[in-house]
């Protein structure tokens, strides 16, 4: 992605060109396949059965989404079309909730309130907070975002940059114009690299829809403006509506003692998971989860819109069948913090994700993942395909995300894709493409069997088998090469297969870039297109 950067008499302008690739992308071909035992084959043309797998899969998860719509379409409050307004829709700040000390905001001139959250695992976490404010707007709105005594700024610029968004910069203020939803990241020059100190988050959403009524509903739970402390151990029960206005800030966690069925979680509100923080990370990993859907056979569920903040461990793990999980904003810090999981038959759309474990988990199948944004911290991955996983899920379509910040510098499995396979189960038909990675400079791909200290072998060992990484650009080199690993000869990484991968100022034709096990891995592909289509 190439992007034009103009500065002068303290004015900057970020323009970040289309992102999409070249529209003539494919074959022919031009790479290595690596085999079983160490044999390598050139590759000159055509790769058909990498084709025909990505096809396959686009084409059942596409059946996927009209099953999680039709679904969808059924429950009170469902519809997560864009409402028609109104213009803007500002939120007021909860009383007794501080307002940030490092940034203020404005939409078309009125005042935006702006929270903060404050780094909780203070031995790792590199930051020290971060702050955001949340909006929801029609037409295009102007936002201007003013960094407060923070001195030697000299621009800004606005993430991901395939949002395409200019900015101009002039007495710390930075100014820039939304003509559609979206969660982006304002920084700071020259403050536009990990570690950012105190981040700000811009959640600029789509005017809300089928919203419930404060009352005269009995399966509505409303939260309006304020402070609401509820605790944890709230139940979720079947054909329940839970409400969250603009402006609710609710100190409270919610769980499903079973399996559910019709459920739905919206609004532009907060949850607030800071009254279970424990201080300690061992302590924590026993905390419940801000929302827990743990039965698989629970049916059709939709969280949407409202944001999750200081959770001592995982934010959303929505499993049932037929989930959607729509632009939903969370930030935590513990290790044990997983952003969202959703279960077999999900879309999981437009969301940011800020986490220090997996940020979004692969692990049921059928989903379509895409339009969301990633703020690794420095323990998880962004997309997280295998932990111990038992089951063999298949059929995942994950495009067009961009990952802004990847802060790993310390633990030495991580990676923006990541498998750490110890289950006996075989995780397969992986569809990655059109992603972008942006500011991450420790390692593209971790892709393994590989067991831990979490798993006991008597239980076996699976495969990794079918995964496609297609148009992947990572912006910046890396210091560690990626791996592609088996854990033995019976229990491999097999069908592994980079297409367009460009990382490292170069989009990639064999294993310079990588580790590729021969003992434990068979048929990895590394290729490019021939005629310089590939995604620079």
């Amino acid at each position: 992605m190439r992007k034009s950067f103009i500065a002068g008499l303290a004015v900057v302008v970020l323009v970040a060109l289309a992102a999409d690739p070249a529209s003539a992308n494919g074959a022919p071909y031009t790479g290595k396949q690596y085999d079983f035992g160490g044999t390598v084959t050139t590759i000159n043309g055509s790769i058909g059965t990498v084709d025909s797998i990505a096809s396959s899969i686009a084409s059942s998860t596409a059946a996927t989404l009209n099953d999680v719509a039709a679904h969808r379409a059924t429950l009170p409050y469902g519809d997560i079309t864009p409402g028609a307004g109104p213009a803007l829709s500002l939120y007021p700040g909860p009383a007794g909730v501080a307002a940030s000390n490092w940034y203020t905001a404005t939409v078309n001139d009125q005042s935006s309130f702006v929270y903060k959250t404050t780094a909780a695992k203070t031995d790792t976490n590199r930051e020290a907070d971060t702050s955001w404010t949340s909006f929801s707007f029609a037409g295009s709105v102007t936002v201007k975002v003013t960094a407060v005594g923070q001195s030697g700024l000299t621009g800004c610029q606005v993430r991901p940059q395939s949002a395409a968004i200019a900015t101009s910069f002039a007495g710390n203020t930075c100014t820039f114009t939304m003509s559609n939803p979206k969660n982006v990241s304002v920084e700071f020059a020259p403050n536009i690299h990990n570690p950012i100190a105190h981040p700000m988050l811009v959640f600029a959403n789509p005017p809300e829809n089928d919203v419930p009524p404060a009352t005269g509903d009995p399966n509505v739970l409303y939260f309006g403006p304020g402070v609401h402390d509820i605790g944890s151990g709230n139940v979720i029960t079947s054909n329940r509506t839970i409400y969250l206005a603009g402006g609710a800030w609710v100190k409270g966690a919610f769980i499903a003692n079973g399996p559910v069925s019709n459920v739905t979680i919206k609004g532009r509100g907060v949850f607030d998971g800071k009254f279970m923080d424990l201080g300690d990370q061992e302590l924590n990993k026993n905390q419940p989860g801000m929302i827990d859907i743990a039965d698989q056979s629970s049916q059709n569920l939709l969280v949407e819109g409202v944001t999750f903040v200081n959770a001592p461990r995982f934010n959303v793990r929505a499993l049932a069948q037929y989930t959607t999980i729509e632009n939903v904003k969370t930030m935590s810090w513990w290790y044990s913090t997983d952003g969202m999981v959703a279960g077999n038959k999900a879309l999981v759309e437009n969301n940011f994700v800020k986490s220090n474990d997996d940020s979004i988990k692969l692990f049921w199948g059928d989903q379509v993942t895409r339009g969301n944004t990633v703020w690794q911290l420095e323990n998880g991955a962004p997309f997280m395909i295998s932990w111990n996983l038992a089951n063999s899920p298949a059929n995942f379509h994950v495009y067009d995300n961009d990952v802004i910040h990847a802060e790993h510098y310390q633990i030495q499995k991580s990676g923006i894709f990541r498998a750490l396979h110890a289950g006996p189960g075989t995780p397969s038909r992986y569809l990655f493409e059109n992603i972008r990675v942006e500011n991450a400079n420790w390692r593209l791909f971790y892709l393994a069997v590989d067991n831990n200290k979490w798993y006991d072998p008597a239980l076996g060992y699976g495969e990794l088998d079918q995964l496609i990484f297609r148009n992947i650009h990572a912006q910046t080199n890396y210091q560690y090469p990626s791996i592609v690993q088996g854990i033995d000869s019976t229990h491999k990484a097999r069908n592994v297969n980079f297409v367009n991968v460009y990382t490292d100022g170069a989009c990639q034709a064999d294993a310079s870039r990588f580790t590729i096990d021969p003992g434990t891995t068979n048929a990895v592909r590394i290729v490019r297109s021939t005629d310089g289509s590939c995604w620079t």
